[in-house]
């Protein structure tokens, strides 16, 4: 964690006005659009962001200085997310998200996106422990510590579930294209 990080959270254990709203701008827009990445909606994506920032407000006084401020808040954000998802079955979320291909030809864009769908489809298809693992690590590029201190598992976990998770989204892979 930064200086600054750990200054403001003192502030904000301390009480004082405004220290929380500085955490808040820094890191709501880079939290909501991870929350996006799994639930595939702006909306319920802002909605879990608040309710994570809140949740973090009225925890900050267990928030551990050895840590990083960030992937304690985005841990708190991604399991609300999964709680929504299992709440309101949101599974054809990430099947919807906008598909863009920097290629310039038409045909080229078109198997992009149908692949892009296959895979979202896919992601859908998997259990929760190995979706989080492919999308912190494909969509979002955390290293593997990063990944460890998110879902709380050790470093040689997060390695073989997420090999396991490549596997079994390459079965899913596999069921799609015939």
């Amino acid at each position: 964690m930064t200086t600054w990080d750990q200054d403001l959270v003192q502030q904000v254990q301390e009480g004082r006005p405004g220290a929380f709203a500085q955490l808040v701008r820094e890191y709501e827009p880079s939290l909501k659009r991870s929350v996006f990445q799994f639930l595939g909606d702006a909306d319920a994506a802002a909605d879990v962001t608040q309710d994570a920032f809140i949740a973090t407000y009225e925890n900050i006084h267990r928030f551990n200085p050895n840590h990083r401020f960030f992937s304690w808040v985005y841990r708190i954000a991604i399991n609300r997310a999964l709680n929504q998802i299992h709440r309101n079955r949101f599974t054809q979320s990430l099947a919807n998200q906008d598909l863009r291909c920097p290629d310039p030809t038409p045909d080229a864009q078109i198997e992009a996106q149908e692949r892009a769908a296959r895979v979202r489809l896919g992601l859908t298809a998997l259990d929760d422990k190995y979706r989080v693992l492919l999308i912190l690590r494909h969509f979002l590029e955390f290293s593997y510590a990063e990944m460890a201190m998110v879902t709380g598992l050790p470093v040689s976990t997060v390695r073989s579930r997420l090999h396991t998770a490549r596997v079994l989204l390459r079965e899913e892979l596999k069921k799609t294209s015939g």
